[in-house]
């Protein structure tokens, strides 16, 4: 409902600018906590008034376009519309809302689908080029068979894109990260967050303001400002083209809301006349939520939220969501409302649709209650932050690895069938890993992780220069940190290491881990041995398997079925000491193995290799199938 408010053609051909509020003295399901928004009068201004009529002055309250109020069945609907001979173009907006205490307020539009170039403008185009349809991707691979690269436009982009758009220039590198064993993007907020305030003049996207619109400094262009929601479309396209799937981060536990030189960012928060009217805005959870909660309790919530998902779902042909913090609208004593009843209605929503293996992924709490989490909401999988976090503790100046990375490594555990983990080492709220390692010059140190990440069960997912050891730190609690120290700041992609000799290195290692695990599905699977593994045995199991403290070795079992159907299985031996550690191997089969990392054969008699060499921070990976 709420994708068709905003500016737009209507069925008749008529082009309308059409404001909803809800109201429950007209819809009583509309919300349970709120009030009545009181509006008296709603007029639309811009740079587009003096193309109405001539002598109309643009941005002028008294020449502003009134909109008359029209019957709705869940509330109260604005609209007026535009001449037919308007002529094509961008144009800017914004409604001026007068209340029944007099207050006026400047607002943007709450639907709009594209943003102006400053305070906070709304913006839509009349005419121009028709948009392309977004080709769909030839086949969309299940969530296990997925290597996601979690990619900031601005971050990525800052230090090569010159002339470009942020967005055009992401297209530029497509191929690089095709090279890489990339076959997903997990994008971060493009949804449009405020243009002026105080978090300007950067943003990681995480407070966002106008739910259907791309932000507009990631496609605007001047000289071409007709081109807007055609670039994204475009930026789809090339990924679908390479058979990248592009997963979209989204923000549904909060909007962004702020008072300046206008009543800037979620326009539904100043839509009523006593803010705390609002139904949008409230407390769903007991958790302190940045910027204004959503208010879940109140259907209209509810149902805006649905409607941005699948404005972005069917107008974009995107193949998944990230669900930012779900743990802020999710309540498992209610499971009609806020994350439950989401992904009910988007499941539904794809399975009218006949879409499958399209990615829900939650970001929840940060610990094993994720799993249980997951299984309830039938969401498809969660962020995994335990492999980062045990690698952090592990890397850090007199850090061990212990015995509670086995149950880590078996990162399937407790999932319910067909959901899983995203594995990760790094992502965009902590320092890099090579950093926690000691710096770039340290990075040989990372490595036994690296194959860690890519032998575990779940989809793996790296961060933007993670894979050529961009170094950076990150204050985990800025409150107290002066501007330079805190977290929302840029950090542009250094691109001239990737082609020096540790960025060389550590790529191809990358593009080794994935090729490996893209030819070998049975790494895709969610077998593990040991799979109960006593947190006491701290020399190996009584079948050698686990960890031997001492020599800081960890080995594993994996297996599952290939391509052409036959068995393959998989012995990992990680060293994560400095030193060569000299080590008991157990195999589940005899015979050939062949190592994959090293380029190697082995020959397995009595199911054992007895003091085998395993290189300093590195590892073996045998694989032997039949």
């Amino acid at each position: 409902m709420y994708d068709k408010f905003g500016f737009g053609r209507q069925e008749d051909g008529s082009y309308e600018f059409r404001l909803f509020v809800p109201d429950n003295a007209i819809d009583p399901t509309q919300y349970v906590r709120g009030g009545p928004c009181r509006i008296v009068e709603v007029r639309v201004v811009g740079d587009f008034q003096d193309q109405v009529e001539k002598g109309r002055r643009n941005w002028n309250y008294n020449d502003g376009l009134v909109l008359s109020e029209r019957d709705h069945a869940n509330g109260r609907l604005f609209a007026c519309a535009l001449p037919h001979d308007f002529p094509p173009g961008l144009y800017e907006y914004k409604y001026v809302v007068r209340f029944q205490n007099g207050t006026v307020r400047w607002i943007g539009d709450p639907c709009t689908k594209y943003g102006g170039g400053r305070q906070n403008n709304s913006a839509f185009i009349f005419g121009g080029p028709p948009l392309p349809k977004v080709t769909p991707l030839a086949k969309r691979l299940s969530w296990q068979d997925l290597v996601i690269y979690e990619l900031m436009i601005d971050d990525f982009t800052r230090e090569y894109r010159g002339g470009l758009t942020p967005i055009d220039a992401v297209v530029e590198k497509l191929d690089y990260l095709v090279s890489l064993g990339v076959n997903a993007i997990g994008f971060m907020p493009w949804i449009a967050w405020p243009d002026e305030g105080p978090e300007e003049p950067f943003s990681w996207g995480y407070n966002p303001a106008y739910f259907f619109s791309v932000e507009s400094r990631y496609v605007h262009l001047p000289g071409e400002p007709l081109h807007k929601l055609i670039r994204l479309r475009r930026l789809i396209d090339e990924c679908h083209r390479r058979g990248i799937h592009v997963l979209m981060d989204i923000v549904l536990q909060h909007a962004y809301a702020y008072s300046g030189s206008t009543e800037g960012g979620f326009p539904y928060h100043w839509l009523w006349q006593q803010t705390e009217d609002s139904p949008f805005i409230g407390k769903f959870t007991d958790h302190n939520v940045f910027g204004q909660p959503l208010d879940y309790h109140n259907f209209c919530t509810q149902q805006f939220a649905q409607d941005v998902c699948t404005y972005w779902m069917d107008q974009f042909g995107i193949d998944g969501f990230r669900f930012d913090e779900v743990s802020d609208f999710y309540r498992k004593d209610m499971p009609t409302r806020g994350l439950p009843r989401l992904l009910a209605d988007l499941n539904d929503h794809l399975a009218a649709d006949g879409q499958r293996n399209f990615s829900l992924i939650l970001e929840d709490r940060w610990d094993f209650s994720s799993i249980n989490d997951t299984n309830a909401v039938n969401a498809t999988n969660c962020w995994f932050d335990m492999l980062r976090a045990r690698a952090f503790d592990y890397l850090r100046p007199g850090g061990r690895v212990d015995t509670r990375f086995l149950r880590v490594l078996n990162s399937a555990k407790d999932f319910a069938p067909g959901k899983g983990p995203v594995m990760y080492l790094e992502n965009h709220d902590h320092s890099t890993i090579t950093w926690v390692a000691g710096g770039r010059d340290r990075w040989y140190r990372v490595q036994p992780y690296l194959i860690a990440l890519f032998t575990c069960p779940g989809a793996v997912m790296l961060h933007n220069g993670q894979e050529f050891g961009q170094s950076e730190e990150m204050v985990e609690d800025d409150s107290h940190e002066p501007p330079s120290r805190r977290r929302v700041q840029p950090r542009s992609l250094r691109w001239d290491q990737s082609e020096d000799a540790i960025g060389q290195l550590l790529r191809d290692k990358y593009a080794l881990l994935a090729r490996i695990r893209r030819e070998h599905p049975g790494l895709r699977s969610s077998h593990f041995y040991p799979d109960a593994y006593d947190e006491r045995w701290t020399h190996f199991s009584p079948d050698g398997y686990g960890l031997d403290v001492d020599k800081q070795v960890v080995i594993y079992h994996r297996w599952g079925t290939a391509d052409d159907g036959e068995l393959e299985r998989f012995i990992i031996v990680l060293n994560f000491s400095e030193h060569d550690q000299y080590t008991d191997v157990p195999f589940s089969t005899n015979g050939v193995w062949q190592d994959l990392v090293n380029g190697t054969h082995v020959d397995v008699g009595s199911y054992r290799l007895v003091n085998y060499r395993v290189p300093s921070n590195w590892g073996c990976l045998f694989w032997q199938k039949g």
